[in-house]
């Protein structure tokens, strides 16, 4: 699960709060358990609340489920000149911060800087270019020109910028060697499986200050894309001088050229941002004069959601990413036009993964195992029923997911217990063994534990279910294969490249958590990622999820919640459906004085 993305759903109108710019993905939500209990027959304990960096979705039940697996959102895309022109400029955006960051050095191993990095990543750091989810379309940043002169080569020219003004950088020039030695210095730490820069870049040089050239090792569609080149988090560009000898440096402050300047934090915890007043005016060739038009945005601890959606209803937060559906269509009611709320379609998505291991080294088990998910009865019970069902892909990658009517995707989405058994028969399937299910104790890892513990038990099968600390589950059992069946949300991806790689086992690319290769699988997969002409390589990665389903390969996806976001209607100029790019956040203006 290579941290490459801002974290969570993205209700993105409402502004900076939406996805706690990252730090909230992998903590949020909960269910009742009598209405679990009564909707599915499980046991076990109730799942557990606990809070590192959650997401906000939607999952406290509603009094009765809609089996409505096509709920649609209602947010739609805007690109902050909505609102028309500032009326206001400056003013300090109060957003929730849950949880702490452990520290604000960007570097460490595996997932273990991903919150840090995030939040970074949108706030303090440039990036060369970024792309959008809703158009694919590369967006320059600090490059004001980008070529591709061979599918091995990527050449971008830099614009003018300085980092901010803090020791020892002291505000100087930004060069093409400090976003070289950026990309490297992120390379030392170790990544997770196959990732692009130490499976695809062979190298990135500066031949003068205003030109970057980076080399491919093979020729690789998604280079742009956030999981790649225009990662949020290894995309960040440091000064050169403080990328090694500096970590206490790096443990105190953060140094980069982007948009926000940390003036301050406490430990991790409540920090503070500065407009950068000698940021660059200019995003490619595109002119952002004046931007960004607040003074600053101030993060607030509140590691409660009953404590948050109070502060937010007195006024104390301007935005909030709701608990549940609920608690927006309440707090709505209460505070009427003082707010407005929306929805938003997750890019995360739930996923059952099954060990490359007996019994399910055989297809017509995983098949079997596939059939006994109620992806509808799953969103009801923990989503209100707003959510949708998933495949390969999550329903948000528009552009690629298969659509529901292709045969394949209705083969994936069928629920039938009864032919499941006759599977499982064949394939002498021993009924008495016990599986185990291991899971994090992120509330949504355990209630979709408990959901599938129950619908498997209706087509006979037993699961032991284990609960494990999120650190430990990261680093060991996922992240080790340490499992026989795990379940789990997964992170918000901007484009098909990691979803579809996660299935990938052919050789040179490390293999995948599961333990699975399907040579079909893999020349499907990298016959899309290395397929440059999108027209083509729209219809190769749905070839590639077609691929996924008739194998019946061993992580089964299940749905994308739908989550639900509210701001103070004097919060103007958000960003929304765009995916993670608006919480660069520099479009956001407050419509009363300062």
């Amino acid at each position: 699960m290579k941290p490459v993305t801002a974290a969570d759903v993205y209700a993105s109108e409402v502004g900076v709060t939406d996805s706690e710019l990252g730090l909230r993905y992998w903590t949020h939500g909960r269910i009742s358990r009598r209405r679990l209990l009564g909707g599915v027959a499980v046991g076990g304990a109730a799942a557990a609340a606990i809070g590192l960096v959650g997401c906000s979705k939607s999952t406290t039940p509603a009094a009765s489920g809609t089996s409505s697996p096509g709920a649609q959102p209602t947010s739609k895309v805007s690109d902050g000149t909505q609102d028309g022109p500032p009326t206001h400029l400056g003013g300090i955006l109060r957003v929730r911060q849950d949880p702490v960051m452990p520290t604000v050095d960007p570097f460490g191993p595996g997932i273990l800087a991903l919150i840090q990095g995030l939040f970074l990543g949108f706030t303090v750091f440039d990036h060369m270019w970024y792309v959008p989810t809703d158009t694919g379309t590369t967006e320059l940043f600090l490059a004001t020109k980008v070529e591709q002169p061979d599918p091995l080569t990527v050449i971008a020219t830099l614009g003018d910028a300085v980092f901010h003004d803090k020791p020892p950088v002291n505000g100087r020039k930004v060069l093409a060697s400090d976003v070289a030695a950026s990309f490297k210095r992120f390379r030392e730490e170790t990544g997770i499986g196959f990732d692009w820069l130490h499976g695809v870049m062979a190298d990135i040089v500066a031949p003068d200050d205003r030109t970057v050239k980076i080399t491919q090792n093979r020729p690789w569609a998604w280079v742009f894309t956030s999981s790649n080149a225009g990662s949020p988090i290894t995309s960040s560009i440091l000064p050169a001088e403080i990328l090694h000898g500096h970590d206490d440096l790096l443990h105190q402050t953060a140094i980069g050229s982007g948009q926000w300047v940390l003036q301050s934090n406490d430990n991790g915890a409540n920090p503070k941002l500065r407009k950068f007043q000698n940021f660059r005016q200019f995003a490619g060739t595109k002119s952002i004069k004046g931007q960004p038009y607040l003074a600053g945005i101030d993060f607030k601890v509140v590691t409660d959601d009953n404590a948050a959606l109070a502060a937010f209803k007195a006024g104390d937060l301007d935005t909030i990413s709701f608990a549940s559906k609920d608690d927006a269509v309440q707090t709505q009611q209460q505070l009427g036009d003082k707010i407005a709320t929306s929805s938003s379609l997750g890019r995360d998505y739930d996923v059952l993964m099954l060990k490359f291991e007996p019994p399910f080294t055989d297809e017509r088990v995983r098949h079997a195992f596939n059939l006994l998910i109620d992806r509808g009865e799953a969103i009801d019970l923990l989503e209100q029923g707003s959510g949708q069902r998933c495949g390969p892909l999550p329903p948000a990658n528009k552009r690629y997911v298969l659509p529901d009517s292709d045969p394949a995707m209705q083969a994936y989405f069928k629920h039938d217990v009864a032919e499941a058994k006759k599977l499982l028969d064949a394939a002498g399937f021993d009924y008495n063994q016990t599986h185990e299910m291991k899971f994090s104790n992120r509330p949504e890892d355990a209630n979709l534990a408990e959901v599938l513990k129950g619908q498997f038990a209706k087509g006979g099968v037993k699961l032991k279910l284990t609960q494990q600390d999120l650190i430990r589950w990261l680093t060991t059992t996922l992240s080790q294969s340490q499992f026989h069946m795990t379940c789990f949300r997964q992170l918000p991806y901007e484009d098909p490249d990691l979803p579809l790689r996660f299935y990938l086992g052919a050789q040179g690319f490390g293999s995948n958590f599961m333990g699975y290769d399907d040579p079909k699988v893999d020349a499907a997969i990298l016959a899309a990622a290395q397929e440059l002409d999108e027209t083509v390589r729209v219809q190769k990665v749905m070839d590639a999820q077609r691929a996924i389903i008739n194998a019946w390969a061993p992580m089964l996806t299940i749905y994308s919640p739908i989550g639900y976001g509210g701001r103070y209607t004097y919060v103007k100029g958000t960003i929304g459906g765009r995916g993670s790019y608006g919480l660069f956040n520099r479009t956001t203006w407050l419509d009363k004085p300062a």
